[in-house]
């Protein structure tokens, strides 16, 4: 089998062949080697991380924040819970109308502010303004209707607030 390898024709093409084909290896071996090279480099410096940590550490530190964060967002949730049993009890409505309660007083200085919570209960407060003195008038407001008659300017306040 040897021996038909060296026959002329044979060794005609073989050698040029070899001569072009084993410098060709060569460089794409070192070509392969650079890059596998440079890619183990690359892949180390993933694993070990940007301050050191191995990936495992960086992976497990991040459990421990996701499981930190876990118990942050339920804390919040139970919070909302509370808050939003909470809400339709406080003030979300309001109405305000300013006037002059008399001829003789000028710049509105007189108010009717009417406040309801979620379930339109609360209260109409008029301020009324003269020269001589202010008085101030409270009126409880349950399911959107005066504990006492109203004004003119405190149902505009509480028909304010109602539509709100």
């Amino acid at each position: 089998m040897f021996h038909a390898l060296l026959q002329p024709n044979v060794v005609s093409w073989l050698m040029p062949t070899l001569l072009i084909g084993f410098p060709l290896l060569a460089v794409g071996f070192v070509v392969t080697f650079l890059a596998v090279r440079r890619m183990d480099k690359r892949l180390k410096a993933f694993l070990r991380g940007p301050d050191g940590a191995s990936l495992e550490q960086m992976l497990a530190h991040q459990v421990c924040e996701i499981e930190r964060l876990e118990q942050r967002i339920e804390a919040v949730e139970q919070a909302l819970g509370v808050l939003q049993a909470q809400i339709p009890a406080c003030f979300q409505k309001h109405g305000l109308v300013r006037y002059n309660a008399f001829e003789n007083v000028g710049g509105e200085q007189s108010f009717s502010l009417a406040m309801l919570d979620g379930h339109n209960n609360g209260y109409v407060l008029t301020s009324v303004y003269s020269r001589a003195e202010v008085r101030v008038y409270a009126k409880r407001v349950q399911n959107g209707r005066a504990s006492h008659p109203l004004s003119d300017e405190e149902t505009r306040a509480l028909q304010e607030a109602l539509t709100y």
